[in-house]
């Protein structure tokens, strides 16, 4: 009796094997057959796997996002615009054995009732003109008290010919509050 007249009997579409009618899996090819059981890989990846990664990657965005406010707790120092002020400062040429560097040195003072540290320092060098030749973001790793002043010092390699540099203006950018854990 073939099994195509043998009512407990079908057709494997893979590879076309007779089986049984109730086989969720050809026991010839290991193919599975129909999606209704827990046991099938697709049924599995989408019932077990793709919920994990789900709760893995929120995982990850809280702990991330956590971590960014240990590093950097409130308040931001964009709530304080301008509390770190440079009071004076002044631009000098040094010859390294990387060639010739550019020094900003002065007093930053703190207006704010917060502590920060880690200025970071936005510079601008113009030429005679008072056209801007170059630009760039320096660090200081120093700690600034409040209403308390604190000396800086910001190292710039120059891309332009030393001659050419007339000017500067420099301000502080960023800083981060001390409160964070790093």
């Amino acid at each position: 009796m073939t099994p195509m007249n043998d009512p407990e009997k079908r057709i494997c579409p893979f590879c076309v094997e007779s089986i049984e009618v109730k086989a969720k899996l050809c026991p010839h090819c290991h193919q599975w057959l129909t999606l209704k059981s827990f046991r099938h890989p697709l049924v599995m990846l989408l019932v077990h796997v793709v919920p994990m990664t789900v709760v893995w990657i929120v995982f990850a965005a809280l702990i991330f996002s956590s971590m960014d406010r240990l590093q950097n707790p409130k308040p931001y120092y964009s709530e304080f615009p301008n509390s770190l002020k440079v009071l004076e400062s002044q631009m000098n040429w040094t010859q390294t054995e990387k060639g010739p560097c550019i020094y900003i040195t002065g007093v930053l003072t703190n207006t704010s009732p917060i502590t920060w540290r880690g200025p970071e320092f936005d510079c601008r060098f113009f030429d005679s003109r008072g056209v801007m030749l170059d630009a760039c973001v320096g660090h200081n790793y120093g700690t600034v008290l409040p209403s308390d002043d604190a000396a800086f010092r910001v190292a710039v390699i120059p891309v332009s010919p030393t001659n050419d540099y007339a000017s500067y203006k420099i301000f502080v950018s960023n800083a981060r509050n001390t409160k964070g854990w790093y």
